[in-house]
């Protein structure tokens, strides 16, 4: 993919790569055949560099026809990014290496035209690649990520490219440092970075990512669900200067290419750290973003499109214009994987968009939804969508379809950025209809029908009843059969409002990345304003307030609509898993919510409270302060290593970030051992021993059973009952026997002489 536009900042020019999805051996020329057509006589689409390399190995002009007409027939994908800006030298070295062969895409290998271009083969619901098109289409997956640690081996030999030592922490490190906040830990922030721009694809497509660990493994072909690495793994190292930016793989052999496939990605770190490519921090390092999620999109089974016109994610070129995901693409991840509510076809699992009346009023806004084809024949439930609404008290609701994407041209690219292209009418694919119907779908209140494929369906629904309500929408477009000869044009985007009363306005949609794992004791970046936005078109609005609940216990410790804060980095010291929420406030006050799992490993267990005494007999409650206890949870993980006659007893109420436990107390029997005692914590996470945590002291007026500080007639009372019942072992004697004052088991007269020279005495000392 190259820049199609330099864009001028801090006085550089920034360019970009040409970026391919993944072949067999090496195809320079598709690499290089994303750049504009060549002036050299006007006869070649080929750039006008790749020309001069062929004029200069050709032997004779016939030659040079043939080889450069080989190259624009074979012409299809490529695995690897390019700069725009290589010297001629390097164009030659280029042609030398590779030859410009480029991989071919086999004929059956499901290239419809029309639109987005996607491989036969896509990720399956569990993170095994499939090819079970059409009835594969349009199914949410579950896929893993991981980033191999630095020093693995990293690279396919297919790709052209020599697999050397992964190098991409060590890269990320040079790229950020001097970019970012330095409470920010820079490798942490450049993975967040890259987690973004896989959340985009989440945004609008039924994706679900989670980070997991590494298992170490070299980079191979592996295109099957494995428990101990990512399916997605990411990782680089240096090609140096070659001006090959990175390279991702298609899903699965058998696809576009039989030689590199799996999904994973390899990203040239010589460019990290160079502000004219990853380290522009435009935007949020939007160069970065747009490079990573459009290899990722190979990684995901889609093709290049053409023409070059800054209009798609997919196109060979990079550009910096928009961000991230355009039409186009999102088209594209509907037919493959549905919308973000993938698996919403049926009553069972229609959409809870909740109460729209409680504890205010609020109306709904649901952006670049995708239906899959005709529905009404019954033969394809991915041509509707269900959801479901509750009102607490009667309302009027006018509810809008919108079909979505306008006009544009697109085709699969052949060569550079040219292809056969088609003007076409996204919007016009499908026809909307829907039916508002009761909760469980034996009523039906309405069905609005009313306009002709690219129009809106609107109806306004009049004082309806409090209770739950589900609405269908669907494709009504006959035409839109799956079994038809062009699956990949019956994707419809399409918006969806739920609107109530007057000037009730949707609430934003928030996004707070990926779900993912962080190493103990280092920052965690946290980025809400890349994929985050507001979903209200009557009026203009903006995104106001950022706020984050770091720990799960439903309070925002951070920012608000007064202070915002898009991005934080929070420190985690305790080994667990903890629901981390975004809220995202808009200039209307209507605020939008998401989740996601923040799994944090490798903490040192530690108890760094001060140490506690307790007499003898005493129950004393106490509490841990440390890190590393959010998995303690029975008192028996805490336990006394030195001394006797002190228990533990209670149930651990761990905070919800690890760092304290109450619920606990000491039970010191009235013969426990003077001194200090040890005190070990134990769990699945780690152990610590804190030496003389616990010291036991005997009571200074043994005979003040009530502790009171006078040994009166209520100590008697106390002591009369013990002393009637003798043995210590007696059920019915007080907890701890504390009348047996010289500790021989028993109550007897031995104790009565002790209790009564107290009794005399009265005031404790």
């Amino acid at each position: 993919m190259q820049n199609g536009q330099a864009v001028q900042r801090r006085g550089l020019v920034s360019v970009a790569c040409v970026i391919g999805a993944c072949g067999a051996a090496m195809s320079a020329s598709a690499q290089l055949g994303a750049f504009p057509e060549s002036s050299f006589n006007r006869q070649s689409v080929l750039p006008f560099q790749v020309d001069l390399a062929i004029e200069a190995r050709a032997s004779s002009p016939a030659a040079a026809m043939m080889l450069r007409g080989a190259i624009i027939s074979n012409l299809a994908q490529s695995p690897m990014c390019y700069r725009p800006d290589l010297t001629q030298d390097q164009w030659n070295e280029l042609m030398d290496r590779f030859q410009f062969l480029p991989i071919t895409l086999a004929p059956d290998a499901d290239a419809f035209g029309d639109r987005f271009n996607v491989d036969i083969y896509r990720w399956g619901p569990a993170g095994t690649a499939n090819n079970t098109f059409p009835s594969g289409a349009a199914i949410r997956t579950n896929l893993t990520y991981s980033f191999p640690a630095d020093g693995v081996t990293w690279g396919l030999s297919a790709s052209g490219f020599a697999a050397k030592a992964n190098a991409l922490t060590a890269g990320l490190n040079t790229n950020f440092s001097p970019y970012i906040d330095p409470s920010f830990n820079a490798v942490e922030y450049g993975r967040e970075i890259l987690r973004q721009s896989l959340a985009g694809w989440r945004k609008y497509g039924g994706i679900t990512y989670t980070e997991v660990a590494d298992s170490g493994n070299p980079m191979s072909n592996n295109s099957t669900h494995n428990a101990a690495q990512g399916d997605i793994r990411i990782g680089g190292n240096n090609y140096t200067s070659s001006g090959v930016l990175a390279y991702n793989c298609f899903p699965a052999t058998g696809g576009i290419t039989a030689s590199l496939s799996g999904g994973d990605m390899n990203i040239n770190t010589f460019y990290m750290g160079d502000e004219s490519a990853f380290a522009d921090s435009f935007s949020n390092f939007r160069y970065l973003r747009n490079v990573v999620s459009h290899e990722h999109g190979h990684g995901l089974g889609f093709i290049h499109q053409v023409p070059c016109s800054s209009s798609k994610l997919m196109e060979p070129f990079i550009q910096t214009t928009t961000d991230m995901q355009r039409i186009d693409d999102r088209r594209a991840v509907g037919r493959n994987y549905g919308d973000r509510y993938s698996g919403n076809q049926s009553l069972a699992t229609a959409v809870n968009l909740g109460n729209l009346n409680s504890p205010a009023q609020r109306s709904i806004a649901l952006r670049s939804m995708s239906l899959n084809g005709y529905w009404n024949n019954g033969g394809n439930s991915t041509g509707a969508d269900y959801y479901k609404f509750t009102l607490s008290s009667t309302d009027t609701v006018k509810i809008i379809a919108t079909p979505t994407g306008g006009t544009y041209t697109t085709g699969q690219q052949s060569s550079s950025c040219s292809g056969t292209t088609t003007s076409y009418n996204s919007s016009a694919v499908g026809n909307l209809a829907y039916v508002l119907m009761n909760s469980d779908g034996t009523v039906t209140i309405g069905t609005v029908d009313a306009t002709a494929a690219g129009s809106a369906e609107t109806f306004t629904f009049s004082n309806l009843a409090a209770g739950t309500y589900t609405l269908l929408v669907y494709d009504n477009n006959a035409a839109n059969l799956t079994s038809g000869s062009n699956p990949n044009t019956i994707v419809q985007l399409y918006d969806l409002e739920i609107q109530l009363g007057t000037n009730v306005y949707a609430d934003p949609y928030a996004n707070a990345g990926l779900d993912k794992r962080i190493p103990a004791n280092v920052p965690a970046a946290f980025i809400g304003d890349v994929n985050s936005q507001v979903t209200e078109s009557r009026i203009v609005e903006g995104l106001l307030g950022f706020e984050w609940d770091l720990d799960g216990d439903g309070v925002f410790e951070v920012g608000g609509p007064g202070n915002p804060v898009p991005q934080i980095a929070y420190t985690y010291v305790s080994n667990g898993v903890y629901p981390v929420t975004l809220r995202v406030t808009d200039t209307q006050g209507k605020t939008g919510t998401d989740t996601i799992q923040v799994t944090v490993y490798g903490a040192t267990t530690q108890i760094t409270g001060n140490a506690l005494s307790g007499q003898q007999g005493a129950t004393v409650p106490f509490t841990l302060i440390g890190k590393n206890f959010k998995n303690l949870t029975s008192a028996s993980m805490v336990t006394l290593t030195s001394g006797t006659g002190v228990t533990v007893t209670g149930t651990p109420i761990p905070n919800t970030l690890g760092t304290q436990v109450t619920g606990l107390s000491f039970v010191i029997d009235p013969s426990a051992s003077l001194g200090g005692h040890n005190v070990r914590v134990v769990n699945s996470d780690g152990s610590f021993t804190y030496t003389n945590f616990l010291t036991v002291s005997a009571p200074p007026c043994p005979a003040d059973f009530n502790h009171d500080l006078v040994v009166d007639d209520s100590d008697f009372v106390i002591f009369a009952n013990d002393y009637n019942l003798f043995d210590c072992s007696d059920p019915s004697m007080t907890p701890g026997c504390p009348a047996d004052l010289n500790h021989d088991g028993f109550v007897d007269d031995s104790d009565f002489v002790i209790f009564a020279d107290a009794y005399a005495a009265l005031l404790c000392p």
